[in-house]
């Protein structure tokens, strides 16, 4: 079942530690504590003490559901690609992470649909004030703050790979994702759904920049392939995946 997103300046600012992560992830031992292992994957990594003292923070935050992570630290473990695991660890994020998770989903997924081709940090502000007025309608962001938010949920998005481009103005990076991928996703969204069923219309696909239309196509093709079982009939639709979890799905790349 989804955790509840957690609503988190820190998150933002810091970022979503991609590298930081999958070596952490790469290296974890199951029969070492949470603690131990972050003391063996993230020490002696990072060019000052205040800045480990952050990553360490935020990542030992993003610990709290362990056991709902543990198929991406299979993957890590496994010698997924980075990339292919990037793109996997954004799912996680974007479904657990607020206001990411929402300005992925609903604002920069609606700029790409509208034929959008670049934008700047400046264009994200107006989502930022509305986040946080939504969740503090009394602690509205500062001007710096907003300023500040709009930038970092644009640089969260090209570190993840949703995003292109070395200047201000970002483009659209074309996504492409391995079938495993796909099929993370998929037993993911389930997982955090609650249901296969639910899996073919989830907005989490827009983690992704997918639309409805295109996750069919993506679901029939690897259902052509044998990969799982999606049956269509007008308006009825049925899923059944591979495996009963992620977290098995996951095991099964390491036999």
């Amino acid at each position: 079942m989804k955790p509840a997103p957690v609503f988190s300046q820190r998150y933002l600012r810091k970022g979503p530690l991609v590298e930081e992560t999958y070596r952490l992830f790469s290296g974890w031992s199951d029969e070492a504590s949470a603690e131990a292992n972050l003391d063996g994957g993230l020490g002696g990594q990072f060019s000052t003490i205040s800045w480990a003292k952050e990553v360490r923070l935020t990542t030992s935050a993003r610990l709290r559901h362990l056991d709902a992570l543990r198929p991406l630290i299979i993957l890590a473990r496994h010698g997924m690609k980075l990339d292919d695991w990037r793109d996997c660890w954004r799912l996680w994020i974007g479904a657990t992470e607020e206001p990411f998770g929402s300005f992925v989903r609903n604002w920069l997924f609606a700029q790409m649909q509208s034929g959008r081709h670049q934008l700047r940090a400046e264009d994200a502000r107006v989502f930022a004030v509305d986040a946080w007025r939504r969740h503090s309608p009394k602690r509205p962001l500062s001007d710096h703050g907003v300023v500040r938010a709009a930038r970092d949920l644009v640089h969260t998005a090209a570190q993840l790979g949703l995003l292109a481009g070395d200047g201000p103005a970002k483009s659209f990076a074309a996504v492409s994702s391995s079938d495993e991928v796909l099929l993370f996703y998929a037993q993911m969204i389930a997982d955090l759904e609650g249901s296969s069923a639910k899996v073919p219309a989830s907005d989490l696909w827009r983690m992704m920049m997918v639309s409805a239309s295109e996750v069919h196509v993506m679901l029939l093709r690897l259902h052509q392939f044998r990969r799982l079982d999606y049956q269509v009939a007008g308006s009825l639709v049925q899923l059944t995946l591979p495996y009963s979890s992620a977290l098995a799905f996951a095991e099964s790349l390491t036999r």
